[in-house]
């Protein structure tokens, strides 16, 4: 680890490739000895020019997006891979001058800004859940065609070759490292997460991010909230989320409160579906104490977000009751 930590240091500061503008710029953040953040994106409101917006800067680029690698001696456990080739190379090239000749590929669901480079682990082991192996395949086509979400297209999409079933739990030695894959159905069904119980840490994924998690999957916000509720309770202090504040994951992760913050944003998306100004509620009016607390900052496109999941939620709940939701933990 003494060797991997000389040189994650050495090359911390390496400018990323020429190509890339200060928005799309890849910078590797060390967690600590064994974990490396890579993040992309984020840039200020008032540096994004006008213009046509497609789903990587929706996604990933404005609200800043992070993959994250576990890695001991020559071994690295990669999770996700960006929007593109180019930065997910240089995620590699980067672990590769670090010492690192052996890759996972680990993916935490199916959504376009986590497989955007899985090509450039098409000669690795590629991990996710069973649930998402299925739906890449069914919609491979649509994805290489650049129709899933729009342009850009993923061609070729690299499909994961080991798949996780729902119902298990599985766990691997990264070197002396060890890394525990859970499938969790939050945010998305098929969502994989990534707990280090030796570091009470949590690679969440997309199931937690700051400031508000994006509604994907509105029908299933009850079963959502007590799947958070359960994942709170494994036992880790610090979270890592792929969409996050940088400076926040630069400093170790998130607390438990971000947890706390998102079960009561989606449990008040439900509880208020049917009030008669609901679509026109503000993010702040949800997450308000929140951002108080320090559990969350209020950055500039989760409006956008907050408004789009305030019409899915309305859309979704508008002819169902209101469910009762358990007090949170």
């Amino acid at each position: 680890m003494a060797v991997f930590a000389f040189a994650a240091s050495c090359l911390a500061h390496v400018s990323p490739a020429a190509a890339q503008d200060a928005a799309h710029a890849v910078r590797a953040i060390a967690i600590n000895d064994h974990l490396t953040a890579f993040y992309q994106g984020r840039p200020e409101e008032a540096s994004v020019p006008p213009g046509p917006r497609r789903w990587p800067d929706l996604g990933a680029i404005f609200v800043g997006v992070a993959t994250y690698a576990i890695h001991d001696g020559d071994t690295a456990l990669v999770y996700d891979t960006f929007t593109d080739p180019a930065s997910a190379q240089w995620v590699r090239d980067w672990l590769t001058k670090a010492g690192v000749k052996r890759f996972i590929l680990a993916t935490s669901h199916w959504h376009l800004d986590h497989i955007g480079g899985n090509v450039v682990y098409a000669d690795s082991m590629r991990i996710a859940t069973e649930a998402t192996r299925v739906k890449l395949t069914v919609k491979r086509a649509a994805i290489e065609a650049g129709t899933e979400e729009g342009p850009p297209a993923i061609r070729p999409l690299i499909l994961p070759n080991v798949g996780i079933a729902n119902d298990s739990v599985v766990t691997l030695m990264i070197g002396g490292v060890q890394v525990k894959l859970h499938p969790v159905a939050i945010h998305s069904a098929d969502g994989l997460v990534i707990e280090l119980p030796d570091d009470k840490l949590l690679l969440a994924g997309d199931t937690l991010e700051d400031t508000a998690t994006f509604v994907a999957e509105p029908d299933s916000i009850p079963q959502q909230y007590a799947a958070l509720g359960a994942m709170r309770g494994w036992g880790f202090t610090k979270i890592l989320p792929n969409h996050g504040n940088p400076a926040v994951i630069a400093a170790g992760g998130y607390g438990l409160g971000l947890i706390d913050t998102t079960r009561a944003y989606i449990r008040a998306l439900v509880e208020h579906s049917h009030d008669a100004d609901f679509q026109k509620q503000p993010l702040a009016s949800f997450v308000g104490d929140a951002i108080k607390r320090g559990d969350v900052s209020l950055w500039w496109p989760y409006r956008d977000a907050h408004a789009n999941n305030l019409a899915v939620v309305a859309k979704a709940w508008k002819d169902k009751p209101v469910p009762s939701f358990d007090a949170a933990p």
